[in-house]
C-alpha cells in the first residue's frame, strides 16, 4: 500500500509539472518573467506567444487608459501594452511602479500601403493625433521608435524609410513594431 501511495504520488508530481510546464510561459532563456529588453530582442520568435513581462510603467494613456508602457531597465526601450474590455483601463497608480503584465505579444506590421493610408489621413485631417500641437505622444512615439516631438507627417516618414531600410538589409517589404495585448497586469510592491 506504501509503495501505491508513494508511486502515485510522484505520478502526480509529474502531472503537475507537466502542467505547469504547459501553462507557465517561458522565454528562450527558460525564466518566467522576461524583461522588457528580453522582449524586445526576442520579439519575432516571441511573437504570437503569451508571455509574462516586466518593467517600469512610465506612463498610461491619458486619453483612454487603455495603453500602458513598460520601459525596461536599462531605459532605452519600451513596450506599448493594450488592456481590453476585460481588465478595462488601466490604472493609474501603475505609473513609476514595477508591474507585471501577462498578455500575447502582437507584431503590427506597418507596409508601404499602411504609410499612404496613414498619409491620406492626415491630409484629409482624419489623423488621430496625441499630445500637443500636432506632436503624438512622447511615450507612444519612444516605443515605436520615432523620434521625440515628431509630427504625424514626420512619423509616416520616419517608418518609409525604415520599410526601405529593411527591405535593403532583410528583404522584407514591412516594418514590424510590437505590444502587448495585455490578459492581465499587477503592480509590484
Amino acid at each position: 500500500m506504501k509503495r501505491k501511495t508513494s508511486v502515485l504520488l510522484a505520478a502526480l508530481a509529474m502531472i503537475a509539472l507537466v502542467f505547469y510546464n504547459c501553462t507557465n510561459t517561458t522565454g528562450k532563456s527558460g525564466k518566467t518573467e522576461l524583461t522588457v529588453e528580453e522582449v524586445m530582442a526576442n520579439a519575432d520568435s516571441l511573437a504570437g506567444q503569451t508571455i509574462t513581462v516586466e518593467g517600469v510603467c512610465t506612463h498610461v494613456c491619458a486619453k483612454t487608459g487603455m495603453k500602458l508602457f513598460l520601459q525596461g531597465a536599462d531605459g532605452d526601450q519600451s513596450i506599448r501594452v493594450e488592456s481590453n474590455s476585460t481588465i478595462g483601463k488601466f490604472d493609474t497608480l501603475a505609473i513609476d511602479q514595477n508591474v507585471r503584465v501577462v498578455g500575447k505579444l502582437v507584431e503590427d506590421r506597418i507596409t508601404e500601403a499602411d504609410v499612404q493610408q496613414m498619409e491620406q489621413d492626415i491630409e484629409n485631417a482624419m489623423a488621430v493625433s496625441h499630445g500637443e500641437g500636432g506632436e503624438g505622444c512622447a511615450t507612444e512615439q519612444e516605443s515605436e521608435g520615432v523620434a521625440v516631438g515628431s509630427s504625424e507627417m514626420e512619423r509616416v516618414n520616419d517608418f518609409r524609410a525604415r520599410i526601405a531600410e529593411r527591405k535593403a538589409k532583410e528583404g522584407k517589404d514591412y516594418l514590424s513594431l510590437y505590444h502587448i495585448a495585455a490578459d492581465n497586469y499587477r503592480i509590484i510592491k
